[in-house]
């Protein structure tokens, strides 16, 4: 159970990946047994056109088992400062303060799903296709795998600049439920309930590990050669930060999701914020 291990981290030892100047100097460190000074100048002396080509270029010039390893073991032993986006009632800012991030339950979304749709026109037509939707185990056969999980991302810049739907209107799951029910006017309806939210979370660096490989484990994806999830962000940053030192992974669209099949503890839980980007229309 994630309530049984602790979260309490030095500061030192937080990755929080939009901080880029904070946490390269550290994996740097760290990855100096397998990135010799001579593959880092080359790196640092050569524009390229294309993000990924500097993380080629590394991953050309070492020993590629050897860099995955070194980067496994620096994220086990930090915390991993993720981001989850929504919208959210000062009730249901206090239920997670007090209970964590809840699995998705279908059934839990009718009182929302009410409230919001309830004020369209043709809510009367659709209350009961509502009720039997969430009744038959989500009703929605595509949003299934989205139950009872819960879900966070490694930036914060690419929750906000990249896929901000959750900011706009809250749950995926809700946005099809709304769309299914009542189309593009659903939808709308949506972005007039409660506030964009953005709830930043502390998880333990092996359990961020696991997260971050719902489908395909640590050693599966070496298996078929790719670089584990969290892995390839970070040494990606990494090597663009060497070429290019005013490099920001705060202005990007880095995506790298997270998922849970149990509840997020409260106590990870790092912040609740108002994401001021997008206007409240409450």
């Amino acid at each position: 159970m994630y309530r049984c291990l602790s979260n309490k981290r030095r500061k030192s030892e937080m990755l929080n990946f939009d901080s880029i100047d904070d946490w390269a100097p550290m994996l740097g460190t760290a990855l100096e047994p397998v990135v010799p000074d001579a593959v880092r100048h080359s790196i640092s002396l050569t524009r390229f056109e294309f993000s990924e080509d500097a993380l080629d270029l590394l991953l050309l010039s070492v020993d590629r088992a050897a860099i995955v390893a070194a980067t496994l073991k620096w994220i086990q032993a930090t915390s991993v400062r993720a981001y989850h986006g929504t919208r959210l009632m000062e009730s249901e800012i206090a239920s997670i303060r007090d209970q964590g991030l809840l699995p998705l339950v279908p059934e839990t979304r009718l009182s929302r799903l009410t409230r919001i749709l309830s004020q369209h026109p043709q809510w009367p037509s659709v209350r009961d296709r509502l009720r039997m939707m969430l009744a038959a185990q989500g009703g929605i056969g595509k949003l299934r795998p989205r139950e009872g999980q819960v879900h966070l991302t490694l930036s914060r810049a690419g929750l906000t600049l990249g896929f901000n739907h959750y900011l706009t209107h809250g749950s995926e799951y809700d946005q099809h439920v709304a769309h299914e029910l009542l189309g593009t006017e659903g939808i709308n309806l949506l972005s007039l309930d409660g506030k964009p939210m953005i709830v930043a979370v502390d998880v333990p660096g092996p359990i961020a590990i696991e997260a971050a490989h719902p489908n395909f484990t640590v050693d599966q994806m070496s298996n078929r050669g790719e670089l584990p999830n969290l892995v390839r962000e970070l040494l990606q940053a990494w090597a663009l930060k060497l070429a290019t030192p005013d490099f920001q992974t705060s202005m990007e669209k880095f995506d790298c999701g997270l998922c849970f099949l149990e509840s997020v503890p409260a106590n990870w839980i790092s912040s609740i914020e108002e994401y001021q980007g997008i206007a409240s229309k409450v």
